[in-house]
């Protein structure tokens, strides 16, 4: 017996530790062990002041808005919470089941505000967002009803643009870039959709920008905008679908939430068909701010400085003022003090440094000077040489059409232990030449003469059993141009099916340096014709009235053809080189064959590009026909 009441006394003990432990497992803050998540969003359950309050006074000192929720809450990336009307003077903070928005800011006079947190507010545990949740109140007798629902894709890529700021204007907004405070704000979602809700009824004018800054306005040349020709009207607004938990419901009851997603879904989809059927979108594109073009000015070495704009210039219109640095105007200020106070030199404490004459920079050298600015394929980019190696500081003055950008430049001790020049080469930009096409050579650095005397090219085919047959031609009939310091092209009667080789003697170029190019050879191949594709396309659905360029372009999305569409829709392509490619349609509005970004000061839009949706891969000898419906 007792022997029985030792292992009774021993479960007993095993059965209350396992209670603790099961206790223990319960208690808040401790991670849970398994089971269900919780799949549904926090609920609110009330509000100090309630959503929708009316007459809410305009000019107090500061005022709270007390949301209380059903769960713990977590607050995160509170600055993309979304005020419209914008305030500058609020703040955001959490405890528990609360979350608080203090508004320091004197408010506007019958007018509904809007709060809308994004995925600011999560539940404590899971982080499930209430997704776009928004408070609203207003200063005066009624709630507005207004709301403007819309799109913003990139004018180029037509990709969506996320994260953008949209302002709203009920009149058309004076002056560039705009400074004044829009009436509205929205941001767009990924789907690059944005809807701005609780409006006055109305007409507004909306520009969109990139907002690096989120400070609602536009700086044009460094960040991406967009724009509206006329203005849109307001729609009546319609309660977006909430979420909720109903009271009782289990936490692995998911079937609720996964039909409220996809209602959601459903929704989002159904918006952005009407707002591309009503036509509300905004192309975003880089406008520019005329008086400030150079984004970035360095020294790359010695005796090469290079330069990236903000949009494209005229290389015409550009001139250059090599000033000496301010620091070396200031090291000749103070040795010339220093040469007429030399009793200072001895006063204690107050002793001035007397800079020696070998410290003294040569600041006379701007007279003589000598440079040349050479374009880069980038549009953005350029490159400026000059001859005098001893400089390494320097103040560039650069003109523009009646505006001034400078830069102060310093060589580093990186940059001036690099080579002055590089090797002099050059290189062919293609190797395989149409028939019709020239060829073009660049060169590391400008030329100052070029001399063909010399100047030896072969002609040979290769037979399929090998045979090399090989012709001497007349160099005569090579002629060139230089439509660059560092590049030329050359023009001959390339005959479709040969190679050629070129042999250029030392001495045949001379470059900005003064140096000699050695012997060099060059080949080049002018592919039979048969070894090239023909794409066909007939394009439907373009409106009447307008012009139309199709773009051939390679995977890079280089630009190698383009080609006028006719009144029929028809283009065609005759000579397209096997591989990979594909196909942009732009409506080409002032009729200079290529895509233009828009101009808010003149009023212009970006001109409009559609994407074929399919990469075609056109055959040796082959011919591909397509029909593109395009839609607007």
């Amino acid at each position: 017996m007792q022997i029985k009441k030792k292992k009774t006394g021993c479960r007993g003990i095993v059965w209350i530790l396992g209670v603790c432990a099961l206790s223990a497992c319960a208690r808040y803050g401790s991670a849970p062990t398994g089971g269900p998540m919780d799949v549904a969003p926090p609920v609110l359950l009330k509000a100090l002041p309630a959503e929708g309050s009316l007459n809410v006074e305009v000019a107090a000192a500061s005022r709270q808005i007390v949301l209380e929720f059903d769960e713990y809450v977590v607050l995160k990336n509170t600055e993309k919470i979304v005020t419209s009307p914008p305030l500058s003077k609020v703040s955001y903070a959490s405890n528990l089941k609360k979350v608080r928005v203090m508004i320091e800011d004197t408010l506007k006079e019958g007018v509904t505000y809007s709060i809308n947190f994004k995925d600011a507010i999560g539940d404590l545990h899971e982080s499930t967002p209430l997704s776009d949740y928004t408070y609203f109140f207003s200063t005066g007798p009624g709630i507005d009803s207004g709301r403007i629902v819309g799109m913003v894709l990139d004018a180029f890529t037509l990709a969506p643009v996320k994260e953008a700021s949209v302002m709203f204007y009920a009149r058309q907004p004076e002056g560039y870039p705009v400074t004044e405070a829009p009436d509205y704000v929205a941001v767009t979602d990924t789907a690059g959709l944005f809807a701005a809700e609780y409006m006055h009824e109305g007409c507004y004018y909306l520009i969109a920008g990139s907002d690096e800054n989120s400070n609602y306005r536009v700086e044009p040349t460094e960040e991406r905008m967009a724009f509206t020709s006329d203005c849109w009207p307001t729609q009546t607004y319609r309660a977006p679908l909430m979420f909720s938990k109903q009271p009782g419901m289990k936490e692995s009851d998911t079937v609720v939430r996964r039909v409220f997603d996809s209602l959601r879904d459903a929704r989002r989809e159904e918006e952005k068909v009407s707002v591309t059927d009503a036509g509300r979108r905004l192309f975003m594109y880089q406008d520019r701010e005329r008086d400030k073009f150079l984004k970035e000015a360095k020294w790359n070495k010695k005796g090469e400085i290079e330069i990236d704009w903000y949009y494209v210039l005229e290389p015409d219109s550009l001139r250059f003022t090599f000033l000496p640095a301010v620091q070396d105007i200031e090291m000749v200020r103070q040795w010339e003090a220093s040469l007429a106070d030399t009793a200072g030199e001895t006063t204690g404490k107050n002793r001035r440094h007397r800079v020696g004459k070998e410290e003294i920079p040569d600041i006379s050298w701007p007279d003589s000077l000598y440079y040349v600015y050479i374009e880069q394929d980038n549009p953005l980019a350029g490159k400026i040489f000059f001859d005098n190696y001893k400089i390494s500081d320097l103040r560039l003055a650069i003109h523009y059409k009646g505006f001034t950008d400078t830069a102060e430049l310093m060589l580093s001790q990186s940059a001036a232990g690099k080579q002055d020049t590089a090797a002099f080469n050059f290189s062919a930009r293609q190797r395989n030449i149409f028939y019709t096409d020239s060829l073009v050579l660049d060169f590391a650095f400008p030329l100052e003469k070029v001399d063909w005397q010399g100047v030896l090219l072969w002609r040979y085919h290769t037979d399929e059993e090998g045979n090399r047959d090989t012709v001497r031609e007349d160099i005569d009939g090579l002629r060139y141009g230089q439509p660059r310091p560092n590049r030329l092209v050359l023009r001959y009667g390339w005959q479709p099916g040969y190679a050629y080789q070129f042999m250029f003697p030392s001495g045949c170029f001379t470059d900005y340096f003064g140096r000699g190019s050695d012997t060099s050879f060059l080949s080049v191949n002018s592919p039979s014709l048969d070894s090239y594709g023909q794409v066909f396309f007939k394009i439907a659905n373009l409106k009447e009235g307008f012009s139309y360029v199709l773009q051939l372009c390679d995977a890079g999305k280089n630009v190698l053809q383009s080609c006028p569409v006719g009144q029929d829709g028809a283009v065609e392509f005759g000579y397209v080189t096997p591989g990979a490619v594909s196909f942009v349609l732009i409506r080409d509005d002032n009729g200079n064959g290529v895509w233009d970004k828009g101009d808010y000061e003149r009023g212009i839009q970006p001109e409009r590009r559609w994407i074929f949706p399919k990469t075609l891969r056109p055959e040796a000898d082959w011919r591909i026909e397509e029909t593109w419906h395009v839609a607007d």
